[in-house]
């Protein structure tokens, strides 16, 4: 190591920076793990870690590489960006007050596409946008950090485990630091219930971190501010507590179990949400005669019109017969194949409020059930949810676009079938106020 790299180790590590306890457990799991979870209720020091995590494995390693993303590039330059040059500074401060002149970051690099930290060592730290994993393809890495990947694709995580390879750590690493959300969600699914002993969690609350000012009136606040919903995931830090889930009727161990082979069915639908790069999925919803609805099988795959109308071919010809099937009105091309293929196919009604309100009134009354080996409907009903506004905080009232196609199918199905249809003298009212 050179004079520069041992000045660093010996006093920017050891500045008197306060990180409460448990973040020095995130610091301990780095040790053992290869990936770390800080799952985070609100003002947990999240984002304060993660930065402090980046600087000094680039300190301690000179000329590693590493990448820090969060979903959009506005999140990313106003906070990621700006909490790494801020405890930067500190870490300079420290040099500059014991009269060592060295400057740990030789350039901040910051536009659009172009966001980098480089170190006087030679240590390089990129910030990136996550919001399609192409952008992230060509990296070689030694280490990469995500601040709220709650909001992130798992194929996001896929291609940066792919791009870490340890060319200076011994031990590359990945860290996630989040709120929690939806035990569907992929980061519950890796980090709580895969028992990979490569995955570490430290689990957080707002109770937790002493240093706010004035801790007593700000815990009271939010206490006094915002609903349970909001207080269980952003102040006790509880996954499965989703504030903005959509489907908060959605009850796996009511509403979930053994309905593949029912002998009440009378007879099938389907519901199909169409995509290539996305996902394309197929539920098959048996119907009895109290009505319920008993979606027994499902589809989920990238496909090609031709590909998906074979799929849905083979399901109605060898399997189910569907009475109908209702499809997504924007696929005109799969209509038309399917029609040629003798599918009783139509477009399903695109109403996404109401057709979100009736999904949730046959919830509330326990007419929706779903076989237990229907697991991408299963985890899509528990982590559908509501955009957030721009402010990245309160949800809208806007579903947002991810992890969608499972629910969109669902909805089509059932929003347009004619059992649940309201009528009136005048004939078929299609848009409906449903009771929630």
């Amino acid at each position: 190591m050179d004079r520069v790299g041992k000045i660093l180790n010996t006093k920017v590590l050891h500045i008197k920076r306060s990180f409460l306890p448990k973040q020095m457990e995130v610091f301990a799991a780095l040790k053992k793990a290869k990936f770390i979870l800080y799952s985070g209720a609100f003002r947990a020091g999240k984002t304060l870690l993660l930065a402090n995590i980046a600087i000094r494995t680039c300190v301690e390693n000179p000329g590693c590489v590493g990448l820090l993303g969060s979903l959009t590039y506005p999140q990313l330059r106003d906070v990621v960006f700006t909490v790494f040059k801020q405890e930067a500074m500190l870490y300079q401060k420290a040099l500059d007050d014991a009269g060592i002149p060295v400057t740990i970051i030789k350039k901040f690099v910051s536009s659009p596409g172009q966001m980098r930290a480089e170190f006087t060592n030679g240590s390089l730290v990129h910030f990136k946008a996550c919001d399609d994993e192409l952008k992230l393809r060509g990296y070689t890495l030694d280490f990469f950090g995500l601040d709220e990947p709650i909001d992130i694709d798992e194929t996001i995580f896929k291609q940066l485990v792919g791009r870490i390879s340890g060319n200076v750590l011994k031990k590359p690493f990945g860290i996630l630091t989040t709120n929690p959300g939806s035990e569907a969600h992929w980061i519950y699914q890796r980090f709580f219930l895969s028992g990979n002993p490569q995955y570490a969690t430290v689990k957080t609350t707002t109770y937790d971190n002493e240093l706010l000012p004035d801790y007593n009136n700000y815990i009271q606040s939010l206490l006094d501010n915002y609903d349970d919903d909001w207080v269980k995931r952003f102040l006790d830090g509880d996954w499965g507590a989703f504030a903005g889930q959509i489907y908060k009727n959605f009850d796996p161990k009511k509403h979930v179990g053994s309905y593949r082979d029912r002998e009440d069915i009378l007879y099938y639908i389907a519901g199909v949400d169409f995509g290539t790069r996305n996902p394309s999925c197929v539920l098959t919803i048996g119907i009895t005669k109290d009505k319920h609805a008993i979606i027994v099988d499902e589809f989920y795959s990238p496909s090609t019109s031709a590909d998906l109308a074979k799929e849905i071919q083979a399901l109605h010809e060898k399997k189910y017969h569907y009475r109908k099937v209702f499809c997504d009105p924007a696929a005109l091309d799969l209509i038309t194949q399917c029609e040629q293929l003798k599918i009783p196919i139509e477009a399903g009604i695109n109403k996404v409020e109401p057709g979100i309100a009736k999904v949730k009134s046959l919830l509330k009354k326990n007419l929706i059930l779903i076989d237990k080996y229907c697991s991408h409907v299963i985890n899509e009903l528990q982590a559908y949810h509501y955009e957030k506004n721009k402010l990245n905080s309160n949800p809208t009232e806007k579903p947002a676009k991810v992890n969608d196609h499972a629910c969109d199918a669902l909805r089509y199905a059932l929003f347009s079938f004619k059992l649940w249809r309201n009528h009136t003298l005048g004939g078929f009212v299609k848009q409906v106020l449903w009771e929630i």
